[in-house]
């Protein structure tokens, strides 16, 4: 019983935040820290009847999941929102005792984030590309011209792999994996300096922001690119009060929240079960 409710919470709490984040890029801290308390409080309430086993095993998976989002955090590649409600995640999922199987599910649980969120990642750019086609297809002669030299060593590297097709006939597949990866990245890096950079007023930056490049203010270093604090914010509502500040490019990313309920989703499907029959064959 206590495993439907977990997932009924889950459910409602990832589809609200997905919600926010797809609208205004941000996931209100109330929301990630009521899916936390809702999860403990969950498991409190079952522990009494099923045992501590319960509450302690949603403690231990806030305590790895935590050690995560600080290290996501602090090295600024995750804003606030998502570090807080992956410590939610760790919760909800929990490290089953005694140790079995399911066990390792926080373990699949992120490996699937980050998978599946590469996927989810790459179809929205994609999306991105399309909407704006004519000016995707503008910079993107631009940006091939720009890497001619580029071109060159692809070039090359896929003239070496025709040349072991005639050794070994099955790679032939092969002959596509350095353009499809060459081109892949330069449309990636042609959409985040197209489309995903802009100037923005300081009052309307939000911390997780990502500053998009080195911040300097009278030839002095005030901030690098990185993602922003709550110090940082200060600092920025301080350098607009002096009129030294009043614009800077941020980076939008893309909103990453509906890569945990996909993930979430892929968990609770029997997405584990389904790789080792694979894999099992």
């Amino acid at each position: 019983m206590i495993a439907v409710i977990l997932i009924v919470i889950t459910l409602i709490y990832l589809a609200a935040a997905c919600y926010t984040d797809l609208k205004t890029r941000e996931v209100p801290d109330w929301l990630s820290y009521s899916l936390i308390f809702a999860a403990l409080g969950t498991r409190s309430i079952a522990s009494i009847s099923l045992g501590w086993e319960v509450l302690i095993s949603g403690i231990l998976g806030l305590g790895i999941f935590f050690g995560l989002a600080c290290l996501f955090y602090y090295t600024h590649q995750w804003g606030g929102g998502d570090s807080k409600l992956l410590m939610g995640m760790g919760v909800v999922i929990g490290v089953s005792l005694p140790f079995d199987l399911n066990s390792f599910n926080l373990l699949w649980f992120f490996l699937a984030l980050l998978f599946l969120g590469a996927i989810y990642g790459l179809f929205w750019m994609t999306g991105i590309a399309i909407k704006n086609w004519s000016k995707f297809r503008q910079k993107f002669r631009e940006k091939l011209i720009h890497y001619r030299r580029s071109h060159l060593v692809v070039g090359i590297i896929t003239l070496l792999i025709i040349v072991f097709t005639v050794i070994s006939p099955p790679v032939w597949p092969m002959i596509f994996v350095p353009p499809f990866i060459f081109y892949l990245l330069v449309s990636i890096n042609l959409i985040e300096e197209t489309f995903f950079l802009k100037k923005m007023e300081i009052g309307r930056v939000t911390e997780g922001d990502w500053l998009a490049e080195n911040l300097a203010v009278n030839g002095k270093l005030v901030l690098p690119k990185k993602t922003l604090t709550q110090t940082d914010l200060l600092k920025l509502q301080q350098l607009k009060k002096e009129s030294k500040l009043r614009l800077i490019l941020i980076k939008e990313g893309i909103p990453f929240i509906p890569s945990f309920l996909l993930a979430y989703l892929f968990l609770e499907l029997g997405g584990v079960d389904l790789i080792w029959r694979v894999v099992g064959g």
